[in-house]
C-alpha cells in the first residue's frame, strides 16, 4: 500500500485541523526559499487554499507537470488546490523534495494517505468550545493507529490542566506543543523561521 502513493524518496507531510493551510504554506516557503528545495502543496478535499495563497485570484492556473495536473505556482512553491484521491499518486510520483498534503476533512477514505506520510500534524486548540471537535478528532486517530504530532493554539493553563486531566500521558497524544500564530505565511519573520526549523526536523 505505502508504494502506491510514496514511489520516490521525499518529504511528505501530512496536516489536518485548525490552520492547517496557513502552516502548509509557511512550511513550503521556509523549504522553498531558504533550503531550496522542490515543493508542492496538495490540497484534499475542498477548501480555501487558493484565497490563503496570496495573489493568486486573479492568476490563470497552469499545467505543472507531464501529468498535465492544473495549479498554479507562486514563490517557486506548486500549488494543488482540491485534489480528489485519484490525482494524489500523480502529484507523489513528481520529482519534489517535499510535498505537504493540506486534510480538509479527515475519514477512512483519507486515513491510509495520512497514516504513510513522514510526518503527521493535528492541528486545534482545546478551549471549552472546541474539546467536543477535539476529542472526535482525536478518538478517530486513535482507532486507526495513527500517531500525530499534536500542537495546540492559544494554551493556557485552565486548556493545560483540562488536557493533562483528560488526555494526558495515554493514548497517542504522549505530548503537547504549542504553536505560535504565523501572521502571514509568504513573508516568514525570524521567529517564524525558528519555530519551522524544529518542526520540520523534529
Amino acid at each position: 500500500m505505502r508504494g502506491k502513493y510514496l514511489r520516490k524518496k521525499k518529504k511528505t507531510y501530512a496536516i489536518y485541523g485548525m490552520g492547517s493551510t496557513r502552516l502548509a504554506i509557511a512550511l513550503a516557503n521556509y523549504y522553498a526559499s531558504f533550503l531550496k528545495k522542490k515543493v508542492a502543496i496538495a490540497e484534499i478535499g475542498e477548501g480555501n487554499l487558493s484565497d490563503i495563497a496570496d495573489d493568486v485570484q486573479n492568476k490563470k492556473s497552469e499545467r505543472l507537470t507531464n501529468n498535465k495536473l492544473v495549479g498554479f505556482t507562486r514563490m517557486k512553491v506548486d500549488y494543488y488546490p482540491y485534489l480528489d484521491m485519484d490525482y494524489v499518486t500523480k502529484v507523489s510520483n513528481e520529482a519534489y523534495d517535499v510535498i505537504l498534503w493540506d486534510f480538509k476533512e479527515i475519514s477512512h477514505d483519507y486515513l491510509n494517505l495520512y497514516r504513510y506520510c513522514d510526518k503527521k500534524f493535528f492541528l486545534s486548540n482545546i478551549a471549552p468550545h472546541n474539546r467536543r471537535l477535539f476529542c472526535n478528532t482525536k478518538n478517530l486517530f486513535e482507532n486507526d493507529a495513527v500517531e500525530v504530532e499534536f500542537y495546540c493554539y492559544l494554551l493556557n493553563k485552565q486548556d493545560k490542566k483540562w488536557y493533562d486531566k483528560t488526555v494526558g500521558k495515554v493514548g497517542l497524544f504522549s505530548d503537547i506543543r504549542e504553536i505560535p500564530f504565523i501572521k502571514d505565511p509568504n513573508k516568514l519573520t525570524r521567529e517564524d523561521i525558528t519555530f519551522l526549523e524544529k518542526m520540520a526536523v523534529g
